[in-house]
């Protein structure tokens, strides 16, 4: 019985020490104000093009899902997705998916609302820029997650639509408030870039690394949390886009 006690305490004890004390990145508090554009695009167009390299994790017609622990601490995933259909209908998809409007949205389906903080129009009133916060609730014993994201749109080719972000804490230097019961997500510099490759054909690539930050360590987070729901999340959702795109494109 005694050395039943002990194993089953050394089992508890290293179950905690990698759920909870084996580390945790840290991340500097960022201003809105303080992020450049110009770089963030740089910076995900490069994670992009590296990403190509990463050996296929999920697969289904038309979708190709991978993920690495580089660049950043935590799991980045990434995800292609090739649909015949309409550019424009694909450009759409991508913005909805990312812009929330400016008032609040629910989206009971999948346990979230988004609201949006901030936003700053081009010249014939769209919006070009927006910081989102988006929360996602989920059942006890899980704990509720907020992330506050600033969003960069851009057209570097009429053929071409894509979206850099990455999250704020700031803006001139006052915080953003905090969702009461909920631990603030970090997503690190991330894109979604739309192309269209060929007439009719359109591919879409999703590049995103998150941090539930909060209590859990970068182990649980690397080989639990992103495996198991992150990168699930991610697979799913290329799936709805590419049979969303391709009814509509055909």
């Amino acid at each position: 019985m005694k050395t039943a006690a002990i194993v089953l305490s050394v089992v508890v004890l290293a179950a905690l020490w990698f759920v909870f004390l084996a580390g945790q990145a840290t991340y500097p508090e960022t201003d809105l104000k303080s992020v450049d554009k110009d770089r963030l695009f740089q910076q995900t167009e490069r994670l992009l093009a590296e990403s190509e390299s990463w050996p296929a994790e999920l697969t289904a017609p038309g979708i190709v899902l991978a993920t690495s622990l580089a660049p950043y601490p935590v799991r980045t995933v990434r995800y292609s997705v090739e649909v015949e259909g309409d550019f424009e209908k694909a450009v759409a998809w991508v913005q909805n998916e990312n812009y929330s409007g400016k008032g609040r949205r629910e989206r009971a389906d999948k346990n979230k609302w988004e609201e949006t903080l901030y936003e700053k129009d081009d010249a014939a009133g769209r919006p070009a820029e927006w910081v989102r916060r988006s929360v996602h609730i989920a059942p006890p014993p899980g704990g509720n997650r907020d992330a506050v994201v600033l969003y960069f749109e851009d057209r570097p080719e009429p053929k071409t639509y894509r979206i850099a972000c990455q999250s704020v804490e700031s803006i001139d230097g006052k915080a953003f408030a905090g969702v009461d019961g909920a631990v603030r997500f970090k997503v690190l510099p991330s894109m979604y870039k739309v192309e269209e490759t060929a007439p009719g054909r359109v591919r879409i690539r999703k590049v995103e690394a998150v941090d539930p930050r909060g209590s859990m360590s970068t182990l649980m987070n690397n080989y639990f949390l992103s495996l198991y729901f992150f990168r699930t999340y991610m697979f799913d959702q290329a799936k709805d886009m590419r049979s969303t795109l391709g009814r509509s494109g055909g």
